[in-house]
C-alpha cells in the first residue's frame, strides 16, 4: 500500500519528534527511550513490507558507521554538560571508576569468558572489552542534566549522575587498548614479547596521548571561535548555531582517527575544552 521510502521518511519524521517528547514523557516511567525506539522498530519491521533488512550483519559497514555516529554525538552532550571543572579531587570518583572499577570488570569478564563459555583467551578479553565500558548512549538516562548557566551549580551536580557520565565518556575510549590487544593475541600468540613491546607503545601511550592531545587542540580552536573570535560574524555564541555542535563532534573524531588516535576520547576531551573555555556561558545549552 505504501512504498518503502515514504514509510522510511515518515518513520524518520516521527523518530525525530518522539526524540523531543520522549525525555519529558518517561521522566518517570520504568521505561527508557531506547526501549521504546527498539520496540517502535521491532514492530513497524514486523508489520510494514518492502522495508530493507534490518540484520546488522548484513549490512556491517552502515551497522558500524551508525554505531560510530550514535556514541561519538553522545560523548559530545556528555562533555557539555558536565558543569565540574576537571581536576584530580573533583573527579575523583571517575578516576577511582576508570582506574579500578573498569580493569576489575575486565578481568572478571575474562574470567568468565575463559571459565564459563570456554573462549580462548583473546576471545575472552575481546569480549570483555566490549562489555566492561558504560555505554554513553544508554547511560544518558542516568546522566546528569543539560549544562548549568549558574555558578553555584558548578560544584552541586550529584555524584552518582556525575560519575557515570563522566565515566562514560572516557572508557569507551580506554577500552580500545585491550581490544587491539585480544586482536594482537589472535594473531601473534600469547608470549610477551610478540605483543606487548606494540601494545605498550602504540595501543596505550600513542594513541591515548594522540586522543587527548588533538581533543585538546581542536577543543581551544573551537573555542576560540565560539566565544572569543574578534570578529562577530564569526563568533557562534552571539548567533545561536547549535549544529555546530554536530560539526565539531565529526571534525574531532575524524582528525583523531586519521592520525591514529582514539576518536573516542578525542570527542570528549574536546567537549570538556569547549565548556571549560567559557564555563557559565548560555551556549553551552544550545550546542548541547
Amino acid at each position: 500500500m505504501f512504498d518503502a521510502p515514504s514509510l522510511i521518511f515518515a518513520a524518520a519524521g516521527l523518530a525525530v519528534f518522539a526524540a523531543a517528547l520522549l525525555p519529558r514523557l518517561l521522566m518517570r516511567a520504568p521505561v527508557s527511550m531506547p526501549m521504546v525506539f527498539l520496540g517502535a522498530g521491532v514492530v513497524i519491521f514486523s508489520l510494514a513490507e518492502g522495508l530493507p533488512s534490518p540484520d546488522p550483519v548484513a549490512h556491517g559497514e552502515i551497522t558500524l558507521h551508525l554505531s560510530e555516529i550514535c556514541v561519538i554525538v553522545s560523548l559530545m552532550g556528555a562533555g557539555l554538560a558536565l558543569d565540574r571543572p576537571l581536576g584530580r579531587a573533583r573527579w575523583a570518583t571517575t578516576w577511582r571508576l576508570l582506574g579500578i572499577v573498569m580493569p576489575l570488570c575486565l578481568v572478571g569478564l575474562t574470567l568468565l569468558g575463559l571459565s564459563v563459555l570456554g573462549l580462548s583467551l583473546a576471545a575472552a578479553l575481546l569480549v570483555a572489552a566490549a562489555l566492561a565500558p558504560t555505554d554513553p548512549v544508554l547511560a544518558s538516562e542516568v546522566q546528569v542534566a543539560a549544562p548549568s548557566e549558574a555558578q553555584e551549580d558548578l560544584d552541586g551536580e550529584d555524584e552518582v549522575r556525575f560519575g557515570l557520565t563522566s565515566e562514560a565518556g572516557l572508557n569507551d575510549g580506554l577500552a580500545f587498548p585491550f581490544v587491539y590487544l585480544a586482536i594482537a593475541l589472535s594473531v601473534v600468540g600469547t608470549a610477551p614479547a610478540a605483543w606487548l613491546p606494540h601494545f605498550t607503545a602504540v595501543d596505550v601511550v600513542w594513541r591515548i596521548a594522540i586522543g587527548c592531545l588533538a581533543g585538546f587542540a581542536v577543543g581551544k580552536l573551537l573555542g576560540r571561535i565560539f566565544f572569543r573570535s574578534p570578529i562577530d560574524s564569526i563568533r557562534m555564541a552571539s548567533h545561536s548555531e547549535g549544529f555546530v555542535a554536530l560539526a565539531a563532534t565529526f571534525l574531532t573524531y575524524g582528525i583523531t582517527e586519521m592520525i591514529e588516535g582514539y576518536g573516542f576520547i578525542a570527542v570528549f576531551v574536546c567537549a570538556l575544552t569547549i565548556r571549560a573555555g567559557e564555563r557559565t556561558h548560555g551556549y553551552h545549552g544550545v550546542l548541547h
